[in-house]
Parts: structure tokens; sequence; C-alpha cells
């Protein structure tokens, strides 16, 4: 679902691109240009009245942001300081993204290894199966010739 500020920031860039009156083809352009491409139809699809809650604004908004935007000036310490805890953030994100697809990969990793003993138990669990019935048969044989001598025995 779209938060509210994000609500508000969609609107703003409406406005922006109104104001400059940029397509959304030349926004699609220059996006590509700057290396951050937004593919046209998802650039109409943020600036839709309808919201698709599924979508994830977050990836798309920032190319958009500086196609509309006017770049900042190297004396606007505000929009510097902004501009360097946005990077961090996005370092931070990448970090973590990181460390769970290597979490995830040990994880896999470790399933595999549990696997594999399970599949070695049960092949071990069959086999010492397989010789305890070989076992019982050879006893129920012996036990039967016992039987056979002792009644001939008997009589």
């Amino acid at each position: 679902m779209v938060n509210i500020k994000k609500q508000e920031l969609i609107e703003e860039l409406k406005a922006l691109r109104l104001e400059k009156n940029i397509t959304y083809q030349e926004i699609a352009t220059r996006t590509e240009e700057n290396g951050e491409a937004v593919s046209l139809s998802t650039i109409k699809l943020v600036f839709s009245t309808t919201r698709h809650h599924d979508h994830d604004y977050n990836k798309v908004l920032r190319p958009i942001i500086n196609v509309l935007s006017p770049p900042p000036t190297d004396d606007d310490l505000d929009t510097r300081i902004l501009q360097t805890r946005l990077d961090l953030k996005e370092e931070i994100i990448t970090q973590l993204q990181a460390r769970l697809a290597r979490k995830d990969a040990h994880h896999q990793e470790t399933e595999e290894f549990y696997k594999e003993q399970l599949r070695f138990y049960k092949e071990q669990i069959q086999f010492k199966d397989s010789q305890i019935k070989r076992l019982n048969e050879a006893i129920d044989r012996k036990d039967a010739m016992i039987r056979k001598h002792l009644i001939a025995h008997n009589d």
C-alpha cells in the first residue's frame, strides 16, 4: 500500500511534471540516460490515480525524482546532508541484503546436509532391517531343525 508520505511525494512529482511540461516518454528517456532506466509503463503506473498495492514504488521514485527535480547545488548543505544520509542508508540496505542472501545460502546448505544424513540413516535402517530379517529366518530354520531332532529323538 502506498503510504501518505509517498502519496504526497507522487502528487508533488505530478505537479512538477505538469509545471515542466514533461511527457511520460521524456521521463522514461531521461531515466535511461541517467543510468536508472524506468519503463514507460511503470512511469504511467506511478502517475496514475489508481494505486497498485503490490508495486514497489521505492525502486522507481528516485530515478523519476532525479529527472524532475533540479540538480542540487554544491553549496546546498541540507541537500548534501540528505544525500549522504540516503547513500548511507542505501549502503546499509545493500549490506543487509547481502547478509540475508549469505544466511539463506547457509540455511540451504545446512538443510541439504541434514537431508543427506536422513537419506543415509534411512538406508542404514533398511540394511539393518534386511539383516535382522535374514537372521530371524536363519533362527527360525534352526529352531525348526532342533524341534525336528527333538521330536525324532523323543520318539
